[in-house]
């Protein structure tokens, strides 16, 4: 597969597996809106934008409720209870330690927050220089597929770089026309064998990168 200096990475079901923690904080922030989610509804909401998902299942919903709501997923999120259900993908660490080792720059583009990141990478020993550059909801309002969390992330980079030595690797649709939309290279990480009928390019795991 083509190298590139540039290695950014979506967060959630990418490098971390984060379903449990997402079926906590959807379950719990909606049950206040007497709403009941099972776990392929929550499956499918991680990969949308939250005020898109707000607006199609709470009834009657009135814009001003929107960014309450948001305030209420991030304490979630960042909550012990939501942390103690994350995971690290097997695949994660040693090949995050060999990227940056063969001298790549490497960055997270998240929908998430930034202290929800670094709060996980501490947890799993990944938060001494791994990552040049974090960008999550505190930084960039737009969600993906909008190219400006990504294109965010590219303006921190110190290191020079061209367009196409750039890739983003996330494990939804909008990632990889987030990453179009920025005019880098998208790969869309499938663990699930999801997407097989999917026209873009796909790997199972992380290590295909590197092969």
């Amino acid at each position: 597969m083509k190298q590139y200096k540039v290695y950014l990475f979506d967060f959630d079901g990418t490098l971390f597996d984060t379903l449990p923690s997402s079926v906590y904080v959807f379950k719990e922030a909606f049950s206040k809106k007497g709403i009941e989610l099972n776990e392929e509804d929550i499956l499918h909401y991680t990969r949308v934008p939250i005020p898109e998902t707000y607006r199609k299942i709470v009834p009657s919903y009135k814009e001003e409720d929107i960014e309450p709501f948001l305030d209420m997923i991030t304490e979630l999120v960042n909550s012990k209870e939501s942390n103690k259900r994350i995971s690290i993908y097997k695949d994660t660490y040693d090949f995050i330690l060999d990227l940056k080792m063969s001298e790549a720059t490497l960055g997270i583009v998240t929908s998430n927050n930034e202290k929800h990141v670094k709060d996980v990478l501490k947890m799993f020993d990944m938060d001494f220089g791994l990552f040049d550059v974090i960008v999550g909801n505190e930084t960039v309002k737009e969600t993906k597929p909008d190219p400006t969390p990504i294109l965010t992330a590219l303006k921190k980079i110190q290191e020079p770089f061209t367009l196409d030595e750039v890739v983003y690797v996330g494990d939804a649709i909008n990632d990889v026309l987030a990453a179009q939309n920025a005019g880098i290279d998208g790969i869309l990480l499938d663990r699930h064998n999801e997407y097989a009928k999917e026209k873009y390019t796909r790997i199972q795991s992380l290590e295909e990168l590197l092969k």
